[in-house]
């Protein structure tokens, strides 16, 4: 009788899972195989497919254009996570002080940006950022600070700055809210027996908080640079690639290859590419963050 109750329970359980399964396979696994096993052929979208090997990772790897562009998804990545787990870890730390009404509002405050589309966040920024009548700079020029005006999105050298740090500013209220979330989790003894020792708040965030929520902060880390490596919208947004091709991105080169030039096999091929430098960046990242787990 038992036997059967669990494998009742058990059949119920997968039929419960099999919506997710389904939409994992459907949506996920098979245009993964798909893409890596189109990166070792040609296709135009027309014609039949044709199997080259490794031609395709030749030519990205020796074409300036592609491997900037992966370059350049590296930096905004790296840039727009550092910014986005620094404003988040530092809006838990200042919320975790606060009482429960005005963590309310504040948590809202900051975490507004996440709710808007990443489109939405570009188009607002480039009236910040406009070297013309943008915001920043009309702002330097009433305080008299003319010689801190720049083409913040036309120089080469600031437009990968300002959209990794915009983006590190949009997901900065995502980690804010888990961060919290792992804060507040943690057993009021153990700040209690701080108290008792006579810590400091900034002792109870380097000896508690930190090593305490670090499997949080580790899981945090990876989704945001898996986040920064697809960057498109915010840059299409912003720069749309320009000046040139100077912030043109992977996932643009991407999308170029594929549905303007029905290069489908070296779209693929940077796709696998690109999936492949994030990971590695990831394991790096939780490599890094690795650290002892503690039970409470």
């Amino acid at each position: 009788m038992k036997r059967k109750k669990i494998k009742k329970q058990t059949w119920i359980g997968i039929l419960f899972l099999l919506p997710a399964i389904i939409f994992l396979l459907v949506f996920m696994i098979i245009p993964l195989v798909w893409n890596f096993a189109l990166s070792f052929c040609e296709w135009d979208g027309m014609s039949e497919v044709r199997f080259i090997g490794f031609e395709n990772f030749q030519m990205l790897l020796t074409t300036k254009a592609v491997s900037a562009s992966l370059k350049k998804s590296v930096f905004i990545a790296l840039v727009s996570t550092i910014v986005a787990m620094g404003l988040g870890m530092l809006y838990a730390l200042f919320l975790y002080r606060l009482r429960k009404k005005e963590q309310t509002v504040f948590r809202f405050i900051f975490f507004s940006p996440a709710m808007l589309p990443l489109s939405v966040v570009g188009i607002l920024f480039i009236f910040v950022f406009s070297s013309d009548s943008g915001i920043l700079n009309s702002l330097f020029g009433m305080l008299g600070l003319e010689n801190l005006q720049r083409a913040w999105l036309g120089d080469p050298d600031l437009s990968l700055w300002v959209i990794g740090i915009v983006q590190g500013w949009r997901q900065g209220g995502v980690i804010m809210i888990l961060t919290t979330t792992a804060i507040l989790a943690l057993p009021q003894s153990l700040f209690e027996n701080g108290k008792l020792e006579g810590t400091t708040y900034f002792d109870d965030v380097r000896y508690i908080i930190l090593p305490l929520i670090k499997p949080s902060l580790n899981l945090l880390l990876s989704t945001t640079l898996m986040s920064g490596f697809k960057t498109y919208d915010m840059v299409y947004a912003m720069t749309k690639g320009g000046p040139g091709e100077m912030t043109y991105t992977a996932p643009m080169k991407i999308v170029q290859l594929g549905f303007s030039y029905n290069r489908y096999g070296e779209a693929a091929a940077l796709g696998t590419l690109l999936t492949v430098i994030a990971t590695v960046f990831i394991l790096m990242a939780r490599y890094a963050m690795r650290g002892e787990h503690y039970e409470y």
